[in-house]
């Protein structure tokens, strides 16, 4: 009998142990999986800014071109033997102007609608982590307490064995 219960009980204690360490892997799978979604958060942050400066340097582009061009419509009118600063010429430049500006604003609006979709990302990326890293606490807990219920049990049994 007092080596039948031993049995039982080494038995228990290494299930209880098995147990144990399935939590601790899932908790590591956990955090691993974490880690890597931390990272592309970092990721799609970083994209977020990028995509900030190329449109900056986009403009910029742009900006110099629309100058080009209206210097060269003013030499041209000038050629011509119209004064650019009156009459439609004046006028042509001002539509110029004012469709070039709501033209910077729709890229810039846009720029900012690509900015927040990466942020986003980043925020989903963040908050699956913080979801995973719970999931694997929760796993080991409910590891541990499986494992303790296991040491109960297989002492009960030996104890009932007498």
């Amino acid at each position: 009998m007092a080596v039948a219960q031993g049995l039982m009980l080494a038995g228990a204690g290494l299930s209880a142990f098995g147990t144990i360490k399935g939590g601790k892997g899932a908790k590591a799978g956990a955090d691993y999986n974490a880690s890597i979604m931390e990272r592309n958060a970092k990721v799609a942050e970083k994209e977020a800014e990028q995509i900030g400066r190329i449109a900056g340097f986009q403009a910029l582009e742009q900006e110099e071109q629309f100058k080009q061009l209206t210097d060269k419509v003013q030499m041209g009118y000038g050629k011509n033997g119209w004064m650019a600063a009156t009459g439609t010429p004046l006028k042509r430049q001002m539509q110029n102007i004012v469709q070039f500006q709501q033209d910077m604003e729709i890229a810039k609006y846009n720029t900012k609608v690509k900015q927040n979709e990466k942020i986003e990302v980043a925020t989903n990326m963040k908050l699956s982590a913080a979801l995973k890293r719970y999931e694997g606490r929760a796993q080991l807990k409910a590891a541990r307490t499986k494992a303790f219920g296991t040491l109960l049990s297989g002492a009960g049994s030996a104890y009932g064995m007498k």
